[in-house]
């Protein structure tokens, strides 16, 4: 499904975490979510990086047909379906766009008194922002060689 940019998570926002464990998520990412069926927010601890993978109904419905395309039997399914699927914990936003993480998740991102959200496009990563920035600058490196190989999408249902 073609999605316009409204309903994309986009850019990096740093907020802070109050007292109380609250943390207003940026309005642009609100709005993405708003469009989308639900408004939730599902956040899992990352696997392989220091940060909580985030993002809307839409994007745990492709990140579960994602793990059931693989083979039924395959302990590479079996295990991202105990790793994922019982680590997903679902926030509410409240009327002010605040959300409230749960200690295991603050203490996953090692997240003190400020979270960065950093887009995805479909998805948003919520980040320690000093750590984010040291993975940033590894990642800048990376993306320059990747941005050689971008080609041109062809056009829904024609040739180019």
């Amino acid at each position: 499904m073609r999605r316009g940019a409204e309903t994309l998570f986009l850019g990096s926002y740093v907020n802070r975490i109050d007292a109380k464990g609250r943390l207003a998520t940026p309005a642009r990412f609100r709005r993405a979510l708003d469009l989308e069926k639900g408004g939730a927010i599902y956040c899992i601890p990352s696997t392989d990086e220091p940060c909580l993978e985030c993002g809307g109904s839409e994007y745990i419905e492709t990140l579960m047909a994602s793990i059931a395309a693989l083979d039924p039997f395959s302990p590479e399914r079996r295990s991202l379906e105990r790793t994922v699927t019982a680590k997903i914990t679902e926030v509410s936003l409240d009327k002010e766009g605040r959300v409230v993480l749960p200690q295991r998740l603050r203490a996953h991102a090692s997240l003190g008194d400020e979270a960065l959200f950093a887009g995805l496009g479909h998805s948003f990563q919520i980040w320690n922002p000093t750590e984010f920035d040291n993975v940033l600058v590894q990642e800048e490196k990376v993306s320059g060689q990747a941005k050689l190989s971008l080609r041109n999408p062809t056009p829904a249902g024609g040739a180019q």
